[in-house]
Order: C-alpha cells, then structure tokens, then sequence
C-alpha cells in the first residue's frame, strides 16, 4: 500500500510550514523616533538582507537591549540561512524580553530549519504557554508537526485534538489530526476528519486523498479510485496522488490504464524536480541545480528538457563527461531525439573526440533533415579539419537556402576559399 503523509514533505505542507515572517513585532513608534530603524526595515523588504543587517548591527551596538535591532538582526540571519547565528540573536532577544511569545516562535522555527527539532519543540511550547491570550494556530499545528516528525504519534494526536477545539473551523487542523488517525490505524476517525475538513473547504484535495487512502487501507478501490480521481482533477500536477491512483488501478486489474497513470506519475515528479531546479539556478546554486535535475532524469529518463537542461549545466561547469554521460543517457532512452545527437556532438568536439562528433552530427541531420545547427556544425567541423569540404559545402548551402544568415554566407565564404586554394 502507498501511504503519503503530507505532513512530512519538505518543509512540510502549506499550512504546517515553520514561517518566520521577518519584520513580525511591531514597532511603529520606534521606527517613528528613529529613521535607521526605518531604513533598515526597508532595505529587509527589499531583499537586501546585508545592508539591513549592517544598519541593525549598528543599532544594537550603540544599544544591546534594543530589542527591534536583535531582532532585525535575526531576521536577516534567518533570510541569509545563517541559522546557527540567528539562534544566538533570538536568545540575546529572548534575554532582553523573556516572555515574548512570538519571539519565541521564531526561535522554534529557526530551530526546526537548523535541523534541532526536540529544541523547536521546547521553544513551541514555551511560545504556547507563554501567550496570555489563545496562542496562535500556526504554532499548535507546527508543534504537532514536529511530534509526529520525530515519532511521538500520539503526542501530536493530543496536540491537534486540542487545536480542532480551539480552532473548529481549522481545516488543517482536521486534516492532521486525521493523518495521524490515519498512521494510528484508526480508519474510521481519520475518515471522519478528512469528510470534516472537505466540509469546511470542499476543494481541499488533501483531505480528499486523505479518504482515499483511508479507502484503499479497507480494500474499498472502486470508493478510493473515486476519492484519488477528485483529488487529481483539483491538483493534476501532484505527482503522489496519480501514483496511489495508478496503484489502485492496477489492484483492481486496469493493468494499461494503471500503467499510463504510473508514467504520468513519474513524469510529473520528474518536472517537479524541474521546478525545484529552476529555483535554486535562480540563486545560483549550481550544485543543487544538479542535483535536482539529477533526480528529475531517475525519475524519468525520457524527461528531455531536463536532460538536456542537465547536460548544459555540466559543461558550462566543465564537466564534459558528465555533459556527454547525460546525453547518452537520452539517447539511449528516445533513439530518434536529433538534438540530442548535436548537442553530444558538440561536447564530444570539446573532448577532441572529433570522428564521434561527426558521427553524432551526421545522426542529428538524418534524422532531422530541416535543422539548421547541426548542420552548420558539422560544416564549421568539417573546414576546421580541413576534411571533406565539398561536403561541407553543401551543408552550408542547405542551411542557407533554410535562412540565408550572414554568419552562414561568412562560412560559406571560408570553405569555397578552402576549395580554391592550391593544394
């Protein structure tokens, strides 16, 4: 049985995720009396985590118990990642104002996201006890998050217990109650809060594929099938619920429509990973970029966008081999992908394997006679070798007579004063 516990996808699911909001405490008086403050606060909504960190530096400086500057400070940190230093920041806070609990909800948070979950749950539960009023939502369903992370099922199960009480028209908080019911085997209590929560929000697709999963853990496909087909149809681009709904189709003897199902499932995760990749290329994570895109073509090997995307990055990064390795990858996968052969043919070039480039140029161009590229590649290879030049003029003159480009007439320029010349 496939059994997908939402809340502990990375960083967890929407409505469970360890915030930190930044700029959280308010402090409009003192950013009235004090334009640094102010200005600091801008340059943190604008992104610019450095420039507010050194004004919030300067600040708490001049004074370690002002309080907006610390927590500026930490705010910064958080945002740069520099967990470590942003915890030694909010216990410096929490010294100045000890029972704050907001304060002490970001100290859990940035705990949680240092990897220190048994410290984000004292430091949840401190912010909970602390609050003289009905402590926040967000950290009932955080701490019972974390619970459940490190094993203590039934712990979270009183936590959330307790939030659908003080929180009745709280979606999520049905909703984790019931995968923790769920995980407890008790079928029909989790049922009862996955149907609760579709209540209060029918397009809810997790509590939707909540009940499917509580279906087909009583053998009652044909009733799944329907929960996961809902489910999808709200959120066709989760790669988990058309993989239970391929299982299911498969147990109920759907063999080619549950192996449809299974290649769109994997196709899906695939352009996840994609997306995730995309991400961190915009942070210039390259490292991560690979690493994604690495899981994208596991998960799906006929994925060409990210191998060719993966391909790339590796020979900007120099990595010729894992660029042609990639490549191969593809090729071996979808014979008849033409880019694919020019692409590897130009990375086998870069690696002086110059008869393999010609090789996978000449594949490029059978098998897609209107490309222009790898044709003009193999022509500028041709004259480069000085091998073959008639048939490098022909190939110039064919991408030409496609799109008479000067940089093409300019070749074309070349090779006939290649012919020209005495031998």
């Amino acid at each position: 049985m496939h059994l997908r516990l939402y809340w502990k996808l990375p960083f967890f699911y929407i409505f469970v995720i360890l915030f930190f909001f930044g700029s959280f405490y308010s402090f409009a008086q003192e950013k009235k009396n004090n334009p640094q403050l102010l200005r600091a606060e801008s340059e943190f909504q604008r992104g610019n985590w450095d420039s507010a960190f050194s004004i919030y530096k300067k600040l708490a400086t001049v004074d370690p118990n002002y309080l907006a500057a610390q927590l500026g400070m930490a705010s910064c940190l958080v945002e740069k990642r520099r967990y470590p230093s942003a915890i030694s920041t909010f216990l410096r806070a929490i010294e100045i104002s000890p029972d704050h609990p907001q304060i002490q909800a970001a100290l859990a948070s940035t705990y949680f996201k240092n990897k220190q979950s048994k410290e984000a749950v004292k430091w949840y539960q401190n912010a909970i006890d602390s609050s003289t009023s009905r402590a926040q939502l967000s950290w009932y369903l955080n701490l019972g998050t974390i619970e459940a992370d490190l094993g203590n099922t039934e712990r979270a199960r009183q936590i959330y217990n307790l939030t659908v009480q003080l929180y009745p028209q709280s979606v999520p908080s049905y909703y984790n109650l019931g995968i923790i019911l769920l995980r407890q085997n008790r079928l029909d209590e989790a049922d009862a809060c996955f149907y609760a929560a579709v209540e209060l929000n029918p397009d809810f697709d997790p509590a939707l594929f909540g009940r499917g999963e509580v279906a087909t853990k009583k053998h009652d496909f044909m009733l799944a099938e329907e929960f996961y087909r809902a489910s999808i149809q709200l959120n066709p681009r989760k790669s988990s619920y058309t993989y239970a709904y391929a299982q299911n189709l498969l147990r109920q003897g759907k063999s080619e429509e549950g192996k449809r199902q299974l290649k769109q499932a994997r196709r899906l995760k695939a352009e996840k990973h994609s997306r995730q990749a995309h991400e961190w290329a915009e942070r210039k994570n390259w490292q991560e970029v690979c690493r994604n895109l690495q899981l994208a073509v596991e998960v799906d090997p006929t994925f060409l966008n990210a191998i060719e995307e993966l391909a790339y990055v590796h020979a900007e990064l120099g990595n010729l081999n894992q660029a042609k390795s990639t490549l191969s990858i593809g090729l071996l996968n979808v014979p008849n992908w033409a880019p694919g052969y020019w692409e590897r043919g130009k990375v086998k070039q870069r690696t002086q394997e110059i008869e393999g480039a010609k090789l996978d140029f000449q594949k490029a161009i059978i098998l897609s006679p209107e490309a222009i590229p790898p044709k003009i590649s193999m022509a500028k290879l041709l004259l480069k070798t000085e091998t073959d030049l008639p048939t490098a003029l022909q190939l110039v003159q064919a991408a030409i007579e496609l799109d008479p480009l000067p940089e093409y007439q300019q070749i074309l320029k070349l090779i006939e004063e290649k012919l020209d010349s005495p031998k």
